[in-house]
């Protein structure tokens, strides 16, 4: 019997949504300098995105960079060095620039390893040396603090590595910036040759301009006409308008002058009533009062045959005549007075 060879088989599914989420994490970084990273770097990225602890194992890691450049073409790798493409980047060989590029981005992270190294030795020996002072123990507390003293100076050189490394990347990611930025100048000039070209010479942009004025004049000469038109209309009808409503104001001035004539009419003949009755009042009064009303005078024959008539009529008593009696209105004479006053 022949040996059966055992095969490794990849989870298609599985591997397609580990892929996913990477791709979405490093998605975030957008300069060539913050692309660039080493199969370590990486795969520290990748752990971080799958939300794992110590990252893939070296044959899963190797699988996915396989994936990622071969199938979903969204990086470049030579198996140390891994590039991120941008989305709109068709994924290029890995350059002498990327490895230097990651080599600088080990290096720094390296160096900042051993600077929280020493830091964490400083604050242990300094911890060492307030224990050996309070068991007073001189040698022990000068051990602890030279240590202490080696360690900051080894600290200072590190930092001041780290600084210059720093520096240096920043300079590096300025100058890639640049090329990026000279590269969309470049293709940007080249959009503006063409349309340039489309557009033509000066003389056709003039030329086109003085069309477009006299056509807009045209517009404006046209809307000029219908406007004046509608002016006219506007006018005829605004006259018309004011005719009518003068008219109104006629007829109701009118009407106001008839009813206060009417208003006026009936104030005077109330007052004439209330001087007639005042009048007949006045009269009564004066009737009521004694006073003797006045007669028409008579001829010289009618006022002897009445002056006659009354002497037979009312004989004195002891043969005298009294004036008060004479003088006194007979009943008759009294009824023709108020006959006279009544008519």
């Amino acid at each position: 019997m022949g040996t059966q060879q055992s095969k490794e088989l990849v989870l298609i599914p599985n591997l397609e949504e580990a892929a996913g989420r990477v791709v979405t994490y490093l998605e975030r970084y957008s300069s060539h300098v913050d692309r660039v990273f080493t199969k370590p770097m990486f795969n520290s990225e990748t752990a971080a995105a799958l939300g794992i602890k110590n990252g893939l194992a070296d044959k899963d890691l190797t699988i996915l960079l396989k994936y990622l450049e071969r199938d979903r073409q969204v990086l470049a790798s030579d198996g140390n060095v891994v590039r991120i493409s941008r989305p709109t980047e068709v994924p290029l060989p890995i350059s002498k620039e990327d490895r230097a590029i990651a080599s600088l981005k080990s290096l720094i992270k390296d160096i900042e390893k051993q600077v929280r190294a020493l830091e964490a030795h400083i604050a242990d020996s300094r911890e060492k040396s307030r224990r050996a002072v309070e068991s007073k123990s001189r040698p022990s507390a000068l051990a602890a603090l030279r240590s202490k003293r080696s360690a900051e100076s080894v600290l200072a050189q590190r930092m001041e590595t780290l600084f210059q490394l720093e520096q240096v990347l920043n300079s590096i990611q300025q100058a890639s910036d640049q090329i990026a930025m000279v590269r969309v100048m470049n293709d940007s000039a080249g959009v503006l040759r063409g349309l340039n070209a489309k557009v033509g010479s000066a003389n056709d942009v003039e030329n086109a301009l003085e069309n477009l004025k006299e056509e807009m004049g045209k517009v404006e000469d046209i809307t000029s006409v219908i406007s004046e038109a509608g002016q006219e209309v506007n006018v005829a009808d605004e006259n018309d308008i004011d005719e009518e409503f003068d008219a109104l104001l006629r007829q109701k001035e009118a009407a106001e002058e008839e009813k206060a004539t009417e208003s006026t009419k009936q104030k005077l003949a109330a007052l004439e009533i209330e001087d007639k009755v005042e009048e007949a009042h006045s009269e009564n009064l004066t009737l009521s009062g004694g006073a003797t009303p006045t007669i028409p005078k008579a001829t010289s024959d009618s006022k002897s045959s009445d002056e006659t008539s009354i002497l037979k009529s009312t004989p004195l008593q002891g043969g005298q005549t009294s004036s008060q009696d004479s003088s006194r209105p007979s009943h008759g004479r009294k009824s023709s007075d108020q006959a006279i006053l009544e008519s």
